[in-house]
C-alpha cells in the first residue's frame, strides 16, 4: 500500500536547489512544499584575499563542509582565479561531494561517517602535520573541524566567505498560506540554520506544540542534534546525508513504519 499518497512534505530548500530529487515522492502522490528558510549571502568581496591569491598554490587541501560553501567558493575562484591545481579537495559528506561534482570539482577525500567528526577521523589516518588546509565556510561555522585539524598538526586557514540569513516572509506568502491552512505531515530540515529560520519565519513559540504528532526529518546528525536539544523527536535521518538520501529515507520510513502498524 502507498502510504505516501496525500502526504504534505515541507522541504526547507527551494525547488531550484532540489531539482528532480523529490519527483519520485510526487509521483507517489505526495505534495511537496518548497520553503527555503535561509538565504546565502556571499561576503568574499569584502575580504582581503591578497594572501589567498598570492599563496594559493601552497594549500595542500581545501575542505568543504556544505554545498553552500562549494557554490560560493566556486564563484570566488571564477572571479579571482587562485591557483589550486595542485590542491586536493576533502568534503564532509555525500551531499557536499555531489555539489563539488556539479561544479566540476574532483573530490579526493570523503569520510565513511558523513560529519566533521568523520572527516577528522579520515584525516587522522593521514600525516597532515604541517599541511596547509583552507576551509571556506560561513561566518557562523562551528570550530570543531578547525580545532581538530589543528590538533592533528595542520596549518588551518578558516575563510568565512558567506553569511547565512533568514529568508524574508514577504517572499514566501503563498507557501505560508499553504502551511497555515494545512500544516505539513512531514518537515525536512537541511541544516541547523534552516530549522532556526523556520521557527523565526513562523514565529513559533512552542516547538513542542507546533510539531506535535508531526514527522521530522534531519539531513544529518548535526541538524538532528540541534533539533533534539529543543526536546523534539527526529524520526528520520538518512544514511546518506544528502537530498537524495532524504528522498530515499522518506520512502523507506513510510514503507516500513506503516506496514508495521
Amino acid at each position: 500500500m502507498n502510504h505516501i499518497k496525500g502526504k504534505r512534505i515541507l522541504i526547507t530548500k527551494s525547488a531550484e536547489d532540489c531539482g528532480i530529487v523529490f519527483n519520485d515522492l510526487v509521483s507517489m502522490g505526495a505534495e511537496i512544499v518548497y520553503f527555503p528558510t535561509i538565504k546565502i549571502v556571499p561576503t568574499y568581496n569584502s575580504l582581503d584575499l591578497t594572501e589567498l591569491i598570492s599563496n594559493s598554490g601552497q594549500y595542500d587541501y581545501v575542505v568543504f563542509t556544505s554545498a553552500n560553501a562549494v557554490a560560493v567558493f566556486s564563484n570566488l575562484v571564477i572571479e579571482y582565479k587562485p591557483d589550486l591545481s595542485r590542491t586536493k579537495v576533502a568534503v564532509s559528506g555525500n551531499g557536499t561531494a555531489e555539489a563539488c561534482r556539479s561544479h566540476g570539482i574532483f573530490v579526493h577525500l570523503i569520510p565513511g561517517e558523513f560529519s566533521a567528526k568523520g572527516l577528522l577521523k579520515r584525516f587522522s589516518e593521514k600525516d597532515i602535520k604541517g599541511k596547509k588546509i583552507l576551509v571556506p565556510c560561513s561566518s557562523i561555522a562551528r570550530e570543531e573541524l578547525n580545532i581538530g585539524l589543528t590538533e592533528l598538526g595542520a596549518d588551518v586557514n578558516n575563510l568565512p566567505i558567506y553569511d547565512t540569513v533568514f529568508a524574508d516572509p514577504a517572499e514566501l506568502v503563498s507557501e505560508l498560506k499553504l502551511i497555515n491552512e494545512h500544516k505539513p505531515d512531514l518537515f525536512v530540515f537541511t541544516s541547523p540554520s534552516s530549522f532556526h529560520g523556520f521557527k523565526n519565519i513562523l514565529n513559533i513559540d512552542s516547538t513542542h506544540n507546533y510539531f506535535s504528532e508531526k514527522i521530522i526529518c534531519a539531513i544529518g546528525t548535526t541538524t538532528e542534534d540541534t533539533i533534539i536539544k529543543l526536546g523534539l523527536t527526529v524520526n528520520i535521518v538518512p544514511d546518506n546525508f544528502s537530498l537524495r538520501g532524504i528522498a530515499e529515507a522518506i520512502k523507506y520510513y513510510y514503507s516500513t513504519t506503516y506496514n508495521m502498524v
